[in-house]
């Protein structure tokens, strides 16, 4: 009998409980922290881990891994499957919701609505004419340039080792060409994993890169650039605004002047925060997957091999 502890922040229905339940009489399920168990389903503290003496594998319910592989954290010989694709459509619909806003500065519109100011905040971008870079282009990504490309937007891509590029995509560069593909763009956005290879990618340099009109969108990592670097920006207009979804620490701290940038437009770490009922339906599918292969020997849907050193 495997013990399985279902993170409290994954709110199943009953029914769904149910389902998760019905894969096997070989499971037994708590819905609360139990260090006694073997399977933990959903986002753990890492430093929680050392409590856990009889764990076996975790099923994280976020892609974004980075607290997990560094080095000591994951107990030896733990298996380690991420959610992958899970959150796709839904980070990808917030971020395409931010670039329509912000294309037609509604986010200006808005404070000027607290203000009850009566103005004209001038020329607004036409999303036909609109170039985008994406910078990490994986499964959120792909989805992200598809509704891009729906509305006409010129899509180009950015991965970190070459592929054959996708119909959705115009052009596609490697992170080699990072410059190039930033330099004249509207919006870039970023969906890169916080590994230390990505940390700080985006140097003030790399933002001079672009355009004054550019409007940036970071759905991926806070560490992608310093807050310094970011104020900089901000506050010296280089380029037009900046939407982020992430940040270095989080919760942003109330007395952060970043709330008070009117170029930014912030978002407490939402966008794929499962917002979407298909997302939980989609990660509780991968669950029920990832359960009967493990009690069946097989090899699981998305583990993670990667560990920094």
């Amino acid at each position: 009998m495997y013990k399985v502890q279902v993170a409290s922040h994954l709110k199943f229905t009953d029914e769904q409980k149910e389902e998760l339940e019905a894969v096997s009489d070989q499971l037994s399920f708590v819905y609360h922290k139990d260090t006694d168990a073997d399977i933990i389903l959903g986002n753990v503290r890492p430093e929680s881990l050392k409590e856990y003496k009889n764990l076996k594998w975790i099923q994280t319910a976020a892609a974004g891994i980075d607290n997990l592989i560094r080095k000591g954290i994951l107990p030896d010989g733990v298996i380690l499957t991420n959610a992958a694709d899970v959150h796709s459509r839904e980070v990808a619909e917030h971020t395409f919701a931010m670039i329509l806003s912000m294309a037609k500065k509604l986010y200006l519109y808005r404070d000027d609505q607290h203000k009850h100011l009566w103005a004209d905040e001038g020329m607004v971008k036409q999303y036909d004419e609109m170039k985008v870079c994406i910078v990490g282009l994986g499964d959120i990504g792909n989805t992200l340039a598809k509704l891009c490309k729906a509305l006409g937007m010129y899509v180009i891509g950015v991965k970190r080792r070459m592929i054959d590029k996708p119909d959705h995509v115009d052009e596609l560069y490697t992170s080699e060409d990072l410059d190039k593909a930033i330099s004249d763009v509207d919006v870039v956005v970023t969906v890169m994993p916080g590994n230390k290879e990505n940390e700080n990618l985006f140097t003030l340099e790399t933002f001079r890169k672009m355009r004054k009109d550019t409007i940036m969108i970071n759905v991926g990592r806070g560490n992608l650039y310093t807050e310094e670097t970011l104020k900089e920006v901000l506050d010296n207009k280089i380029i037009a605004a900046v939407s982020s979804d992430v940040y270095l620490k989080e919760p942003l701290d109330p007395n952060n002047e970043l709330w008070d940038k009117p170029n930014l437009v912030l978002t407490p770490h939402v966008a794929g925060g499962y917002h979407l009922y298909s997302a939980i339906e989609k990660f509780l599918d991968l669950c029920k997957e990832n359960l009967r292969r493990y009690l069946n020997g097989e090899e699981l849907i998305n583990i993670v091999t990667i560990r920094e050193e």
